[in-house]
């Protein structure tokens, strides 16, 4: 009995589908010995930059609450970089994970500021503030 599933012209195992071999110059799903350098420096950075942040004067939010909230939004961002598939294929997902986070914790009390001044905004269009 002959095997009909897959062209006699490809490799077997790959049903006719093409692949890339780390062995044929390809990377496809090779292990990165280097996968934990972004994590752990997103994940060292991020409390830094999230003080960082706090130290800004907020009209909608004392420091001590931007900084915890600017280093868990953050860290929730970073967090799945430790855990995805540790291979080359998933090197751009981890870096655009540390890199999000660290935005995030820059960011955290220009994204703040905006949401009280949109609130702030339509209660003032809309009457809703009682004084």
């Amino acid at each position: 009995m002959t095997n009909r599933t897959r062209p006699r012209w490809s490799p077997p195992g790959t049903h006719g589908f093409p692949t890339a071999h780390p062995a044929r110059g390809g990377h496809g799903d090779a292990p990165d010995p280097w996968w934990w350098v972004v994590p752990l420096g997103a994940t060292v950075a991020a409390p830094l930059l999230a003080g960082l942040a706090a130290r800004t004067d907020s009209l909608f939010a004392p420091g001590s609450f931007l900084f915890a909230g600017s280093l868990a939004a953050s860290l929730a961002l970073i967090l799945p970089a430790w855990f995805g598939a540790r291979t080359r294929r998933r090197r751009p997902a981890r870096v655009g994970l540390g890199v999000s986070g660290c935005v995030l914790a820059l960011g955290f009390p220009l994204l703040v500021a905006t949401v009280g001044w949109g609130v702030l905004l339509v209660m003032l269009l809309t009457g809703n503030i009682t004084a």
